[in-house]
């Protein structure tokens, strides 16, 4: 990880947590990271043009409708085209009843009342709607519904899914009638969802086969981790696996193996004097995060399920894992496994892919505890930066430009471009 280096930095007045950071990205394809702490603070970054430089953007965005003394769990954001902006932005907060020592619960819901091609942050800040919980929230995040008509798509629409203290998970769809978000039943829609032996922690999901099936996976606070996979046409379940681990659960995350996408700024160049390999089968890969035992990789799950899996090494017994995110960071075609830990370490594993593999081969010093992290362009380069929250901010690292210029020149060099007759 010597390539990545510290580009922008900005400090957070309390700690969040690891639900507190999500993406948002634009219309236009641009990104930017949204970061929430626990005392109501909540702030936009990103890269904007001025004159001939990129520089780095930060403010603080006051949402309406967070009380006082309330304190943030978690934040999730999306756009709901991809044509103009219409951003939805969903906050769940919790705080003491003014009558009694009670908490109570609510899910804020901010979007922007028309389509429009600008965006605009504090116009969505102030346009909220308010569902109230009886469970304390954990993670929100989003997924696509499906409906079908015959073997054909007849609507796709976003809907929230939040987990909770009460052991399920809660589905939210908007009723563009009413204007409103209503939690659904959701044993015929997402019958992968139901009573939990404790609450859950994380859920990742994927779609195949052009929205026809959809793989779930969720880890609960007790160390039980499912795995399913369900037919969008008929609401079934296909298979379901399930395994315990004797400890508490902090991510679980699905990856495609053989997934290799090239940075957008050359990919026109690649497909046109290139065809690339593609194996005939995608290979699905789980990785489940232990906070205090070696974290588990899955491999091939739409094949062996929960049967063939493999630890990943550790270096000391006291490090609390709190996230992971894989990708290619190094542009060598292979995806690296990037794990986060309460001992301000991110541990870097890649595969050897003659043994098949995973070996630790680098650990990256941070100043403070990681909550979590993601990969993406936020400066709109074409080459992504790792954003990385920790308990004292937002760190940015951003590849050396002269790392880049190297592996590009390697890649173009590679090339076999045929000679046109």
């Amino acid at each position: 990880m010597e390539q990545f280096k510290d580009a922008h930095y900005f400090h957070i007045p309390s700690q969040g947590n690891i639900y507190t950071m999500t993406e948002l990205r634009l219309a236009n394809g641009k990104s930017l990271v949204l970061a929430a702490s626990l005392k109501r603070d909540i702030f936009y970054f990103e890269y904007s043009e001025a004159s001939l430089s990129l520089d780095p953007a930060t403010k603080e965005i006051s949402f309406t409708y967070i009380p006082s003394g309330a304190e943030i769990i978690s934040i999730d954001a999306f756009n709901k085209s991809s044509i103009t902006n219409e951003a939805v932005i969903g906050i769940t907060i919790i705080k003491n009843s003014n009558d009694s020592d009670t908490l109570e619960t609510f899910l804020n819901i901010y979007s922007q009342l028309e389509e429009h091609e600008d965006f605009n942050i504090e116009n969505i800040a102030q346009n909220c709607l308010t569902v109230e919980l009886n469970f304390i929230p954990y993670q929100l995040l989003h997924t696509e519904l499906i409906t079908w008509k015959g073997d054909k798509i007849a609507k796709k629409e976003i809907v929230f899914i939040l987990t909770g203290s009460d052991n399920l998970v809660h589905i939210y769809h908007e009723n563009t009638s009413e204007h409103s978000y209503k939690d659904i039943d959701n044993r015929d829609l997402f019958p992968e969802f139901g009573k939990t032996p404790s609450p859950v922690i994380w859920i990742d999901i994927c779609h195949l086969n052009n929205y026809e099936e959809r793989v779930t996976a969720f880890g609960c606070e007790c160390g039980y981790v499912k795995l399913l996979k369900v037919n969008t046409k008929t609401n079934k379940v296909i298979y379901n696996f399930s395994t315990r681990f004797s400890n508490y659960i902090s991510k679980v995350q699905l990856y495609f193996e053989n997934e290799v996408k090239h940075p957008d700024h050359f990919g026109k160049i690649i497909s046109k004097f290139a065809t690339e390999k593609k194996d005939a089968r995608q290979v699905l890969n789980l990785i489940v995060v232990n906070s205090l035992l070696p974290s588990v990789l899955f491999r091939d799950v739409l094949k062996y399920g929960l049967s063939d899996y493999l630890t990943l090494a550790r270096h000391n017994n006291s490090t609390v894992f709190t996230s992971c995110i894989v990708a290619d960071i190094d542009f060598d075609g292979q995806k690296e496994i990037l794990l986060g830990t309460g001992s301000e370490e991110i541990i870097l594993y890649k595969r050897d892919i003659k043994e098949n593999k995973w070996y630790l081969e680098e650990i990256k010093n941070l100043v403070a505890p990681i909550l979590s992290m993601t990969y993406l362009d936020i400066s709109g380069d074409g080459v992504k930066e790792l954003i990385v929250s920790s308990m004292k901010g937002i760190h940015v690292l951003q590849h050396d430009p002269k790392f880049v210029q190297k592996k590009l020149t390697e890649r173009v060099d590679a090339l076999v471009i045929p000679k046109i007759v």
